[in-house]
């Protein structure tokens, strides 16, 4: 189970601990890869003169950088032998490739943690059923399929590893619509499931959002993961009658005395409700046998209102015997309990007040009294921001978690625990990360979270010489960046893109030219001088059409702003409405013949390949800061293991990185 690295590296590092090693001190001593991560944001573009590329691309590499079309400069970063390269570019009188960049690209793929999926992984997955993968795009199939599989294997090998507590329960935290839960769970129900060595596990599916839930069950019910509740036969008109006549037969009429008769209701009584199960079981034996007779279908004709009111008393009841309804065992054939839903927003790695909600499940093999102590292996597919922080400290502060098995994603969505992320880099200034204008007020960047990034001691305070800044910080921008794919970029998605890059650049510049915005002089920076930063303001999505030219996306946007405001419509603050009177009133005067002006200015084909080269420099270069992420997470894991609480942990690529770029799961088993 356990792949041969600790950590995907490249085979240039002697050990995971070697590469990790190397990784700090590089991320945190090289001034063109910390420009590239977060020095560089696509509105300041073109805010100076001549422009951002020239500021912050190395002048060497400015000439190869223009003489490539996007997709040329992506294959030289990603796929091409760089060496060979610079060789046929000789050849064909096109501008050289230069040594530093030769050198910075060799860098970042030696950094950059391997994403292949190893071919016993990918055989071993067997195709979900039909009725399971209902509701999932091509992306959500392959990735239910992938690690569904991976996580039955390794709920295995940790219950083989450790037969006094085997797996008994999978907690899925941020689990959404539970498609991989109740892939989970159908593999309890299928046939491997009643292979002696085979034992059932339940699925404890965590979610924050109400109508997650609601539509998730919904699922298991059509795909048969879990029962259906029963559905009691009423007959509405019949109850009322019995009721005002109050039994007397006298005055019922032939056809009351006929309807009652059929239903098998006696005159003032009211039978119990159809258990969903027996009624089941009785359709398998007619089935089955058709020569027996089946047995009766039992009808309440109360309301809904007197069952629910019944059924509260009987709770209220148990309750103050000490028997809560939810501490009864569940029949042995009763599927019902393999899901179990949890409504709630996690804080911390804490799951205390998630598990203590969960029931034992009962197997026919074991003791008198059926249930099974409570063993977990917490899992999570794409957990955003601190979520799969919270599941892996789910090992270190719960001792019932046996094991987690976390894929992350949305690293944009990561708090700092070591401040609001500065980058000190030599020739440029300290950018803060600025926040909108006509946002909300956001404070995430201000405080120190210690559920943040980065998790491990080691990240949190490394520095490469004494006097250095203590501590691996990414900003937002470099950790938005991290979550690009840029091996997938088709030629038609990266010139879609690009466009729209472009022409929000364009328009911060009209902002700025028009007195929207305001350019921020940090401290002791003189006005007009290069590198200041300007505020950023919202505009959020736009219609399709918005994006044919340039003076069709800046009336977009200007229409957008000023009846919405921000981005998503949401903020009603007193800065917002400013912001819309400002856009209002300074651009109205905007002509088209203005807009045809910048359209010269910026658009023709050199100002838009600065652009690209600069973005795809970034999503490229990112690659290492979603490396970084991972081996903090893996050091983290490290040190529980040095501490004696961790007993093995590991990272591997899960998914086929074409069809799920984020495919990298972080393994950590308790000793």
């Amino acid at each position: 189970m356990r792949p041969e690295k600790s950590l995907p590296h490249s085979d240039g590092f002697s050990s995971a601990d070697d590469y990790v090693e190397h990784l700090l001190r590089y991320v945190s001593s090289t001034p063109v890869f910390q420009i590239l991560c977060g020095g560089v944001h696509i509105m300041d573009f073109y805010t100076s003169d001549p422009g951002l590329f020239y500021s912050v691309v190395p002048a060497d590499w400015q000439p190869f950088l223009l003489d490539r079309t996007h997709m040329e400069l992506l294959d030289f970063l990603l796929r091409d032998n760089v060496d060979d390269a610079a060789d046929a570019a000789t050849g064909d009188s096109r501008v050289p490739p230069p040594a530093s960049l030769v050198q910075y690209v060799r860098d970042i793929r030696r950094f950059s943690l391997q994403r292949q999926v190893s071919s016993k992984a990918a055989t071993e997955a067997a195709a979900l059923p039909r009725k399971i993968t209902m509701g999932m795009n091509a992306k959500k199939i392959h990735e239910v399929t992938q690690f569904s599989a991976y996580v039955d294997r390794l709920a295995d090998a940790v219950s083989e590893a450790a037969p006094s507590t085997p797996i008994t329960h999978l907690v899925d935290v941020g689990s959404g619509q539970n498609y991989l839960g109740r892939a989970l769970a159908s593999k309890s129900l299928g046939p491997a499931a009643t292979a002696p060595t085979k034992r059932r596990r339940g699925v404890v599916a965590v979610e924050s959002k109400g109508h997650n839930i609601a539509g998730a069950k919904g699922l298991d019910m059509m795909t048969g993961v879990m029962a259906a509740p029963a559905r009691p036969m009423r007959n509405k008109k019949l109850y009322q009658q019995m009721l005002s006549e109050k039994g007397d037969t006298a005055r019922q009429t032939e056809k009351t005395r006929n309807r009652i008769a059929r239903s098998g209701v006696e005159k003032g009584d009211c039978l119990r409700e159809a258990d969903a199960t027996e009624t089941a079981d009785s359709v398998e034996s007619t089935r089955a046998n058709p020569s027996k007779p089946p047995a009766a279908v039992v009808v309440d004709l109360r309301s809904r209102i007197e069952i629910a009111a019944e059924a509260y008393a009987q709770l209220q009841q148990k309750q103050r015997d000490g028997r809560q309804q939810e501490s009864e065992s569940p029949s042995p054939t009763e599927p019902n309990n393999l899901i179990q839903y949890v409504e709630g927003r996690l804080e911390n790695g804490d799951l205390a007040h998630v598990l203590n909600q969960v029931q034992p499940l009962r197997h026919n093999d074991d003791a008198a009294d059926g249930n099974v102590p409570c063993s977990f292996l917490t899992v999570s597919i794409h957990s955003c921001g601190n979520l799969s922080h919270y599941g892996l400290r789910a090992l270190e502060l719960n001792p019932a978690v046996r094991a987690v098995a976390i894929v992350g994603c949305c690293y944009n969505l990561l708090t700092e625990r070591l401040g609001p992320p500065t980058y000190k880099v030599p020739g440029m200034r300290p950018r803060p990360t600025l926040q909108p204008i006509n946002g909300r007020v956001m404070r995430e960047e201000e405080r120190r979270d210690p559920e943040g990034f980065p998790m491990s001691a080691r990240f949190a305070s490394y520095a490469p010489a004494v006097d250095a800044e203590v501590g691996i910080r990414f900003n937002i921008t470099a950790r938005m960046m991290a979550c690009q794919a840029p091996a997938n970029w088709t030629e038609s998605e990266s010139e879609s893109f690009f466009t729209r890059h472009f022409y929000r650049a364009i328009l911060q510049r009209i902002f700025l030219d028009r007195g929207v915005l305001q350019r921020i002089l940090l401290e002791g920076q003189a006005d007009g001088e290069e590198g200041a930063a300007v505020s950023p303001i919202i505009i959020g999505s736009l219609r399709k059409a918005c994006y044919s030219s340039l003076s069709a996306y800046v009336r977009g946007a200007v229409a957008k702003i000023t009846t919405q405001g921000n981005g998503d419509g949401t903020a009603t603050s007193a800065e917002n409405a400013a912001v819309r009177a400002a856009v209002a009133e300074k651009m109205a005067s905007l002509t088209d013949a203005d807009l045809e002006d910048y359209s010269a200015r910026y658009g023709n084909a050199r100002r838009r390949r600065e652009l690209s080269a600069v973005w795809s420099l970034m999503a490229f270069s990112a690659g290492v800061v979603e490396s970084a992420i991972v081996a903090d997470r893996w050091q983290y894991l490290r040190e529980q293991q040095a501490l004696g609480l961790v007993r093995d942990c590991w990272v591997e690529s899960v998914f086929s990185y074409d069809q799920s770029p984020r495919n990298l799961v972080v393994v950590g088993i308790r000793a």
